[in-house]
């Protein structure tokens, strides 16, 4: 159960977002095949905010830009998809294939990465702050400039193959 606000800051502006509850994305209560967003398509620009795709075929998709705030992607197929600008704060990418995937600026504040196969991708200027990368494999991924401030590394397979001790957040040690 998330109880917390956390402050976010965007230009200069902080803003208080609170949340009590689960966030919609990260909940074990939406079945494999609800949609609560079907608007959501798969193209630059898109407004996917609260879709949940569990195990959908994207390789290869432009998601460029897009909004994709709480939206649910666990175990889906993202090798090759390029997601650069797109906003996912909040979303849930567990155990997805991201191998290969394009992410430079992408905003992951609070994204649950747990299990993901980030092999190759490019995390440049990433925004992964409060992300959960446990288990995750990072192995050759480009992280130069990335926000990787509390984001949680434990057990994550580093970019230089390193597996991330326990406590590892910020930082792989």
């Amino acid at each position: 159960m998330l109880n917390r606000t956390i402050l976010t800051a965007i230009g200069g502006m902080a803003i208080a977002l609170a949340m009590v509850g689960e966030v919609g994305a990260w909940t074990k209560n939406i079945g494999e095949n609800q949609d609560v967003n079907t608007v959501c398509k798969f193209e630059p620009g898109a407004q996917c905010t609260g879709a949940v795709r569990i195990g959908a075929n994207m390789a290869g998709v432009d998601m460029q830009d897009a909004s994709m705030t709480t939206m649910r992607l666990d175990r889906a197929d993202l090798t090759r998809v390029n997601f650069s600008g797109a906003i996912l704060q909040l979303s849930s990418l567990e155990g997805a294939n991201l191998t290969l995937a394009n992410l430079e600026r992408a905003h992951l504040h609070a994204v649950n990465l747990r299990g993901a196969n980030l092999t190759l991708a490019n995390l440049s200027r990433a925004n992964l702050l409060d992300a959960d990368l446990r288990g995750a494999n990072l192995l050759g991924a480009n992280l130069t400039g990335a926000i990787l401030i509390q984001a949680n590394l434990e057990n994550a397979t580093w970019t230089d193959g390193r597996i991330c001790a326990e406590g590892s957040v910020g930082k792989c040690r």
